[in-house]
């Protein structure tokens, strides 16, 4: 690579922390915490999750803001930083809204080393803190915990492995990278922390595994496993709440004369995905169904009534003695939740799998705002549906909770088979 190319490159990354009020001391990454938060508060008080949630009592915002505040010092560590602004955003009953990284890397520039090399030496980079303790001597103890347990050792893919341990300060529990074959982690680094919610849920402040950005993300747990995490105990372990048909987003199959199958993974208003089910929808309009039909919105994150409108036309034309039985995981967030509670009031279905992931009663439309430090983004809902607020938070209640250690499908056929005998 020439130099004045590697100069420029170089230059592209001195500039993210320059014009950032972040900086590196002593190798550990700082920023002016609480003028990023006085803006994300300014933010959240204008959204309509807070008009919601605080009309008419804003001193009881501002009381249970206050002690999260309080943490937050005009230099403090980035990732300290990030935990108080993500507290901050919890305060309201939104699941869409988020604050997260203003990451300025993606993963593709991991296949050019300088680029790499430049990445490494930003704040973005340095966030994370290092464990202190023996390694070894964590891994050894956590990996005596049974599988029920949260504490343990876990494992994404064959690339990386994580400790999770309680915290002795907090109710917290801190994600301690083990093992790590991925580029941006190395061993001893703390991938970031869990905060239990009850219901089997956790949220996880955590750096993203591709590129390092820090985001929040809403998990369960179960049998072992940080559902979207894609962290299990056991790899030999299957997750039999994963929707079927792995390698198709739209999928038909007659799973038996009395059972038809439906699988739509994906509710994107925009192509080419859009592109995709229509398409499919088209040919599922030429099909046979059966009296019983399973529909699968499993890890169905949602996407807008621009493509389930079409679906959802579909189903409610088909004969009244038809029965539907829809499929949803913890994974089934948003527009895919707002469409299995129409399906049962309009067709009378029933849900089956587990509580779904409460992401249902706001809408985003694009207000992005940069903070003051540069360092992070906030991404705030636009736009209410009052008719969904009960579930915002809490998820869509299945009929029917499915056994997490047996195939869900074929879970749902027994029970088909079962009523028309």
């Amino acid at each position: 690579m020439k130099t004045a190319l590697k100069i420029k490159i170089s230059l592209y990354f001195l500039g993210l922390i320059l014009l950032s009020t972040c900086s590196l001391m002593a190798q550990q990454a700082t920023c002016a915490c609480k003028q990023d938060l006085n803006f994300l508060v300014k933010k959240i008080k204008k959204s309509p999750a807070y008009k919601n949630d605080f009309r008419g009592a804003k001193e009881v915002f501002d009381q249970k803001l206050s002690p999260i505040a309080s943490k937050a010092t005009s230099q403090m560590p980035l990732f300290d930083c990030y935990l108080v602004l993500v507290e901050t955003m919890q305060l309201i009953n939104d699941r869409h809204s988020i604050v997260y990284g203003n990451a300025k890397f993606d993963a593709e520039m991991l296949k050019d080393e300088d680029k790499l090399a430049a990445f490494q030496e930003t704040a973005l980079f340095k966030m994370y803190p290092n464990f202190s303790g023996d390694l070894e001597s964590l891994q050894n103890n956590l990996s005596k915990k049974a599988v029920e347990e949260i504490e343990g050792v876990y494992h994404a893919g064959r690339s990386l492995e994580v400790g999770v341990v309680k915290d002795n300060l907090s109710e917290d529990y801190t994600m301690i990278v083990l093992r790590s074959q991925l580029p941006l982690w190395k061993e001893g680094e703390q991938l970031g922390i869990l905060k239990l919610n009850g219901q089997n849920r956790a949220l996880a402040v955590i750096g993203s595994y591709a590129t390092k950005t820090p985001v929040p993300i809403t998990t369960g747990f179960k049998n072992g496993e940080f559902m979207s995490l894609n962290l299990k105990k056991d790899t030999a372990q299957i997750s039999y709440w994963r929707s079927a048909f792995a390698d198709n987003t739209y999928h038909f199959e007659q799973l038996s004369p009395e059972v038809s199958y439906i699988k739509a993974g994906d509710f994107s208003g925009f192509y080419p995905v859009l592109g995709e089910a229509e398409k499919f929808y088209e040919e599922l309009k030429g099909k046979a169904i059966a009296d019983n039909l399973i529909v699968d919105l499993r890890n169905n994150g949602g996407g807008g009534d621009r493509n389930s409108d079409i679906l959802f036309e579909i189903l409610e034309n088909q004969k009244n003695d038809t029965q539907l039985f829809v499929l949803v995981n913890q994974n089934t967030g948003s527009n895919a939740e707002q469409f299995a509670i129409r399906l049962k009031k309009a067709k009378a279905a029933t849900i089956l799998g587990d509580r779904t992931k409460g992401a249902i009663a706001y809408e985003l439309k694009g207000d992005i705002s940069i903070l003051p430090s540069n360092f992070f983004k906030v991404y705030l809902s636009s736009k209410r549906h009052r008719e969904y607020l009960s579930y915002e938070g809490v998820g869509v209640k299945p009929d029917l909770y499915l056994d997490y250690s047996k195939d869900w499908l074929k879970q749902t056929q027994n029970l088909i088979q079962e009523r028309m005998e």
